[in-house]
């Protein structure tokens, strides 16, 4: 597609993207939808094409699927998530998310799921590229969870959360493709304070892990380390609840700092700081602000987001969020160092 050619079909892509999902509420189903609508620009350091404009809605709701689509000078993309009940078991959670970048052109696919079966929660998910990430969203490449930034390639991922006690739980995670690489790590958890200590080993990595994470009631602090040939670290912060805007509402921040000087396959140095700001009654709607920067470069975002009725209707029951859903902001390549993440259910 040429750039003439996309300038001139741009206009209608959004169009169609804004008032697709607002007509699938209105002539198929019955009851009201939470259509959640996003837009968002972006400008990076340096390259040829600094600036990324995009839009997109989510949470569309069509045969027990919620459908996301969304357009940008960059790239058309698509996603769906489900929730699978199992029986009386448990439920699976699966997602898939596609992107037709049109530099070059190339695709980027992805497909997770995960669940739980009593003491045990399990995640996997599989990545296909045939274009770069920062061509779908150049700030990605600086997530906390960064993608490889090869041209072409493929990676697996798998984790294994066991809870030996309300108090402990093992991990083990594995990850195939450019880096592969394998851990295993034990958290720890009294009061406020979690532990974790483990190793790591594979391609240019091998080490200790030790980490601690800080619960407040207004946020939670994390250190990470891995000590061995090469040592790095990841420092992150999430306070959702830190500055408050009144009594419903609060300014969402989180940010995080890694260095893992073993990453060839993603930039091994990545730095981010977000802020989500509630507009209030008056004005419905999210304003996220976000910075990105490390290894090449940084790059800023702006986003609103808004849910028409939200304010009005009765919230229903969400539906449990996937395991690392990929997204153009966040692919995933599972760090060296250890994070704390979703535990499985505590046994009686």
């Amino acid at each position: 597609m040429t750039a003439p050619t996309l300038r001139l079909r741009l206009p209608v892509l959004l169009k169609a993207l804004l008032l697709g999902p607002a007509l699938f509420g209105t002539t198929l189903f019955s009851r009201a939808q939470a259509v959640t609508y996003d837009f968002s620009t972006s400008a990076v350091s340096g390259g040829s094409q600094p600036f990324t404009v995009r839009a997109g809605v989510s949470d569309v709701l069509l045969g027990g699927n919620r459908f996301s689509l969304a357009v940008s000078n960059r790239a058309a993309e698509v996603g769906a998530v489900r929730n699978q009940p199992l029986l009386t078991i448990g439920t699976v959670n699966l997602n898939l998310n596609a992107a037709y970048v049109f530099a070059q052109p190339g695709v980027r696919l992805a497909a997770g799921a995960g669940g739980t079966l009593g003491p045990v929660a399990l995640s996997a998910s599989g990545e296909f590229w045939s274009t770069p990430a920062a061509d779908q969203e150049p700030l990605s490449v600086w997530n906390l969870v960064a993608p490889a930034v090869s041209p072409l390639g493929a990676q697996a991922n798998l984790e294994a959360r066991y809870r030996v006690s309300r108090t402990l739980i093992a991990t083990l995670s594995g990850e195939l493709g450019a880096q592969s690489r394998v851990s295993l790590s034990g958290e720890w958890r009294s009061g406020d304070l979690s532990y974790r200590l483990g190793a790591a080993g594979g391609v240019n990595v091998l080490g200790a892990l030790a980490g601690v994470t800080y619960r407040a009631d207004a946020f939670t602090f994390s250190a990470d380390a891995l000590l061995g040939r090469t040592s790095g670290g990841t420092l992150s912060l999430d306070a959702p609840a830190l500055i408050a805007l009144n009594d419903e509402q609060a300014i969402d921040l989180s940010a995080y700092l890694t260095y893992e000087p073993w990453r060839s396959a993603a930039l091994p140095l990545r730095y981010g700081l977000d802020a989500d700001v509630p507009l209030g009654q008056v004005v419905d709607g999210h304003l996220k602000l976000g910075l990105r920067g490390g290894s090449g470069g940084l790059g800023v975002r702006a986003g609103y987001t808004f849910t028409p009725g939200a304010a009005t209707q009765t919230p229903e029951p969400e539906p449990v969020d996937p395991p690392a859903e990929p997204s153009p902001t966040d692919q995933p390549t599972t760090p060296a160092t250890t994070q704390p993440t979703t535990e499985p259910p505590a046994q009686p």
